[in-house]
């Protein structure tokens, strides 16, 4: 395990632009990167109080394909149902105990989608249908059907190996762009006593985007939210709520960033001569014929941040015991928080690992700060994080890192009327 430090960062708020993208809890990329990894937490969860293990699977191929449903005020219902389609491949038995992966795949989407869009009704076949394809298919004969321990070589004495040869990064803090839009977002949820961010209004769906784009010391940040049509009578409703939102908004984001420059821009669709209505019904576009698929969506820390140097690699719906995307991407999110902690200096982490090596002490790792800081304390960091090997799937269990996030308001500070 090779670990190089060096002082070189630039961080995208040193340059003249910087572009920041948010696909909202209820855009259809980010309810399948949610759908898988709910599933996962699941399958893992029962698995290891039945057995005491995780046998192998992958709940990352998890596609959304949209219905069919007439947009219009007052609401109208499905002619065709939304779908979600589980593919990927998994172990539906350990040893002669049958393992209900189907069951814990839906039974965990249904709970997911209840929650960030709280409008669609999950128990209606005629407006959501779910189904399980998911494989037990490989070449070798006990992968996907562990007759016991001895199949799931990650839990032997000398500990998981990398099953990929792939590079994790990660970086912190944020730029006040990048918190910015996840503020923006935040804007619209709170969260239950998980932890875990739920819609604030019923008149408004989870299929937000924000855009920001900073040019010099001036931000503009586009944001799309839709209304639910059956809380929309009116067009005169719609536009009296939007003028509302656009006000409510405005304040509560400039309370935030008091000193800063930014325009806020709502609805571009409905602004011109010609104003268009973004209605949704259960709270997506998915409601009509848009598909989501993993990985399709944000990155790390739940942006899309283009100055950034980013992995290809879809951590959602991943297997939390070996799969390097996963175990080293939170690993470097981790060291990356920690590092920033210890020294004040932002910082990016860079953790690259080939396939077959000691899963914990990944090939090379790279750490670039933004100042000069002590390359022993960083060291020090870097080898404590990796230290605590395998526990790094529980904690990826228990505290659930990779479902969708936002930086939901804090109604206590802002009060239900405030804003």
């Amino acid at each position: 395990m090779s670990i190089t430090v060096n002082n070189n960062l630039i961080t995208p708020d040193q340059l003249q632009y910087e572009v920041v993208e948010r696909k909202g809890l209820g855009h259809p990329d980010t309810l399948t990167d949610g759908i898988a990894e709910a599933a996962e937490i699941e399958y893992c969860k029962y698995c290891l109080e039945k057995f005491g293990y995780i046998p192998h699977h992958n709940f990352d191929k998890v596609m959304i394909l949209g219905g069919q449903c007439i947009q219009k005020y007052g609401g109208e219902n499905f002619s065709d149902p939304i779908k979600v389609i589980f593919m990927g491949r998994g172990s539906k038995n350990f040893g002669s105990e049958t393992i209900p992966m189907g069951e814990i795949q839906i039974k965990a989407a249904k709970a997911y989608l209840s929650r960030v869009l709280p409008h669609l009704d999950v128990e209606s076949e005629s407006t959501i249908a779910f189904q399980s394809i998911t494989s037990s298919h490989s070449t070798r004969p006990y992968w996907f059907s562990p007759r016991d321990k001895n199949d799931l070589p990650e839990y032997s004495d000398e500990g998981p190996t990398a099953n990929d040869t792939a590079t994790m990064i990660s970086y912190w803090p944020l730029t006040k762009s990048e918190q910015l839009a996840l503020d923006i977002e935040g804007y619209f949820y709170q969260n239950n006593d998980q932890g875990l961010p739920y819609p604030r209004f019923n008149e408004f769906g989870g299929d937000i985007k924000v855009m920001v784009v900073r040019d010099g010391d001036a931000s503009v940040a586009t944001v799309t939210v839709p209304q639910i049509t059956t809380m929309t009578t009116t067009a005169d409703q719609y536009f009296e709520r939007e003028h509302k939102l656009r006000n409510n908004l405005t304040n509560y984001i400039q309370s935030k960033y008091p000193n800063e420059n930014i325009n806020l821009i709502i609805n571009t669709q409905t602004l011109g001569s010609n104003p268009r209505p973004y209605l949704v019904t259960a709270g997506s576009c998915t409601d009509f014929g848009e598909e989501g698929a993993v990985g399709r969506g944000n990155k790390t820390h739940g942006i899309i941040s283009s100055f950034r140097p980013n992995t290809m690699e879809a951590p959602h719906g991943k297997n939390s015991t070996y799969f390097v995307g996963k175990v080293l991407g939170y690993q470097a999110d981790v060291i990356a928080k920690q590092i920033y902690t210890v020294t004040k200096s932002p910082c990016q982490v860079i953790l690259r690992a080939n396939i077959g090596d000691k899963l914990y002490a990944p090939s090379k790792i790279i750490v670039s700060t933004a100042q000069p800081v002590s390359e022993e304390t960083v060291q020090d960091i870097v080898k404590n994080s990796l230290s605590i090997g395998s526990q790094t799937t529980l904690r990826i269990i228990n505290e659930q890192p990779f479902l969708p996030r936002t930086n939901a308001i804090d109604e206590e500070d802002y009060g239900k009327d405030k804003y």
